[in-house]
């Protein structure tokens, strides 16, 4: 499956939606050369390298509800709603433990995007010369403003990829990839409406302007990919996943049974269109 490239959008627990997409692909041997995901599509991305299936799922879906891993009494003491110790130390190290060998083993190539807090820009890394390289930059693809710290990696100041890049369908086109399967989050016709308080972005982020500019544009960047998107599907360039049924899901869920539930959707929608899938990569 040459120059076929796996763009995987984020979405915070809507990554449970891509968890059961990815646990089909497992299941039925689909194994692509390129993989590249910003924020929770980097980390579903990290445990479809390693060929664990059902990972991504033990994560959402059974540690979801966990104190740790989304607390709004954390929030207002430490400014974190995400447990990033727990979810980037605790659970690949002891809980439900990374398979480092398996990912390092993966010939493919895995891409996680972040976004860059001086330039405002996207930033892609494709090496991870040690295990706490790859945590550490996947944290850092998933570090929200308000609600998580930044990450400090190789003389860079890191923040969630999907600020700068939220769909980086581009980027592997870049690398040379002809083809895109693309898993969303997002039912179709959905619009990214424009932030409130901008103001207070620029504010808050004052010793970084350019990357307040960019959470400040952040919808007109997305509306603009999602219409890449749009135009790629029509040349048959890209094959699309997204919900077909009305999400129920948010970025914070912590209900078991909707995340269960959107886990199944996923993996049932992808079974479902996998004729179409196969001709689209045939």
């Amino acid at each position: 499956m040459k120059e076929v490239g796996l763009v995987l959008e984020g979405g915070g627990m809507r990554g449970a939606y891509t968890a059961g997409v990815l646990d089909f692909f497992l299941d039925e041997g689909i194994d692509f050369p390129y993989v590249i995901g910003a924020s929770a599509g980097a980390c579903n991305g990290s445990s479809y390298m390693a060929r664990q299936r059902g990972r991504n799922y033990e994560v959402i879906v059974e540690y979801g509800s966990h104190p740790e891993y989304i607390s709004y009494k954390r929030l207002l003491k430490e400014k974190q709603l995400f447990g990033m110790d727990f979810i980037f130390d605790v659970l690949p190290n002891r809980l439900v433990p990374f398979d480092y060998d398996s990912f390092y083993s993966n010939k493919g190539t895995f891409v996680v995007a972040a976004t860059d807090m001086v330039s405002g820009k996207p930033v892609y890394y494709d090496q991870f010369p040690d295990r706490n390289s790859l945590l550490q930059v996947i944290r850092a693809s998933s570090s929200l403003p308000f609600l998580a710290p930044s990450i400090s990696y190789q003389g860079k100041q890191l923040m969630d990829g999907g600020i700068s890049d939220p769909i980086p369908v581009d980027q592997s086109a870049r690398y040379g990839n002809d083809k895109h399967v693309i898993v969303m989050t997002r039912n179709d016709g959905y619009v990214k409406r424009k932030m409130k308080l901008g103001w207070y972005f620029h504010r808050k982020f004052r010793e970084f302007p350019d990357f307040a500019k960019t959470m400040v544009e952040r919808h007109y960047r997305y509306n603009q990919q999602l219409q890449t998107v749009k135009h790629m599907e029509e040349e048959g360039k890209a094959f699309v996943l997204r919900p077909l049924k009305p999400l129920q899901v948010s970025r914070v869920e912590r209900k078991r049974e909707r995340l269960h539930n959107l886990y199944v959707q996923g993996y049932e929608e992808a079974r479902n269109q996998a004729n179409k899938l196969e001709e689209f990569l045939t």
